[in-house]
């Protein structure tokens, strides 16, 4: 009830009271005295909205609104709408338009429900039943919504082709992708801004960012090469996400999952504040099996990032480092992500085959698209060219094989 609470303060509600049932009711989705109990919050606080923490079907939200006396959105409604505020670019209107369209195909009514579905006496050659206005009504809104949907879907699948193609120009610049993955409002665009240096909205809004979001974070591999240096590596940025997702909205999440997939490193970010934590890591944990992220790992993510240890308490914080001994603890609204970098890097490393490299002076443009690629171990001139020692990710290394050094 938190999280639901939270959603409708998202989408600018103010909660005046719960009524909560453990029984699920068919007809009304709660209880006849339930309803009357709810009936009385309503006016008592003269609320103009109810809203319920699962799908309703028509029927039950119809019941609910007479019972209740108000307006009833229900939680897959409810997260709809939330996209709709926050959706910034045009691929995520066009999912969150779909979503909507798919949610309110089947709840369809006619403009004016007094008018008859059915006309009585006979119409027509073939005799039987006339169609009434309001049955012609319905059957254009839906045939109006189908025609939309079908639009919608073949913009998508032009989109997702789109997606493929950035996908393979990633892959073949070999640099290093990693995924920030996580429950809703987990910190996730704070820890890309302070990686990367973006300037990405970080309110404190659940679903605050809707589209995945992609920078380059500068390594420190430099002409020097000193010892330690790290490549460049891409960060991506995704869609966060919540304990049942309306089905209606998987689209909007493909391409988090895709990236999620493609990903070299996957980090896994979760709130150290929230009361929720350990559902919250395995509700995403679930979602990403499904999503068949999780290859041989015990575990669908490499590294386990809790974030904002500045609102935890000291025995909570000792108490967190005991259950979660692997994770990395950050706050990244003060930009201490630097123990999250380190791991990162380490992780990249062990996807990197390191190889000893000897490029002529004429084909010295191969040696300069090294810096920023690979991590730069040591490096001299010689007579015969530039040598250097160099880590590099093994879908790379196959590209330098005519300038390895033997041995």
């Amino acid at each position: 009830m938190g999280e639901l609470r939270r959603l409708a303060t998202t989408l600018g509600m103010e909660v005046v009271g719960v009524v909560e049932q453990a029984r699920r009711d068919n007809a009304g989705y709660i209880g006849l005295g339930k309803r009357e109990e709810l009936r009385g919050v309503v006016e008592e606080a003269d609320a103009g909205f109810v809203v319920t923490d699962d799908e309703l079907t028509a029927s039950q939200a119809r019941t609910l609104e007479r019972g209740s006396g108000a307006n009833v959105v229900d939680r897959t409604e409810l997260i709809i709408r939330i996209f709709e505020v926050h959706a910034g670019d045009a691929a995520s209107r066009l999912e969150v338009e779909l979503a909507d369209l798919q949610y309110r195909l089947p709840r369809v009514k006619g403009r004016n429900p007094e008018l008859s579905r059915l006309g009585g006496g006979r119409g027509g050659s073939g005799g039987g039943a006339r169609r009434g206005s309001g049955e012609q009504q319905l059957e254009y809104d839906r045939r109006v919504i189908r025609g939309r949907i079908d639009t919608i879907n073949r913009k998508l699948r032009r989109e997702k082709v789109g997606r493929e193609v950035r996908g393979a120009r990633l892959k073949e610049g070999a640099t290093p992708t990693v995924a920030l993955v996580g429950y809703t409002n987990a910190g996730k665009t704070t820890i890309l801004n302070a990686m990367s240096g973006a300037g990405r909205s970080t309110k404190d809004r659940l679903f605050e960012t809707l589209e995945t979001t992609t920078r380059t974070v500068q390594g420190t591999a430099t002409a020097n090469g000193s010892e330690g240096a790290h490549p460049d590596f891409v960060v991506t940025d995704t869609v966060g996400f919540i304990r049942k997702l309306p089905t209606q909205l998987v689209h909007s999440f493909a391409s988090t999952l895709e990236a999620a997939i493609d990903a070299d490193v996957r980090v896994l970010c979760a709130d150290a504040s929230s009361p929720e934590l350990p559902d919250e890591i395995a509700t995403v944990g679930r979602t990403l099996r499904e999503g068949l992220v999780g290859g041989d790992n015990e575990e669908p993510w490499d590294i386990l990032c809790l974030n904002k240890m500045d609102l935890v308490g000291e025995e909570r914080a000792w108490d967190l480092r005991a259950e979660y001994p692997d994770a990395v603890f950050v706050s990244a609204t003060g930009g201490g992500v630097g123990p999250l970098l380190e791991a990162v890097y380490g992780e990249i490393s062990v996807r990197r085959e390191r190889i000893e490299v000897l490029i002529p002076h004429e084909d010295y443009a191969q040696a300069s698209r090294l810096y920023g690629l690979a991590e730069i171990h040591d490096q001299k001139s010689t007579e015969e060219g530039l040598w250097m020692d160099v880590s590099l990710p093994r879908s790379a290394s196959a590209r330098y094989s005519r300038y390895r050094v033997p041995g």
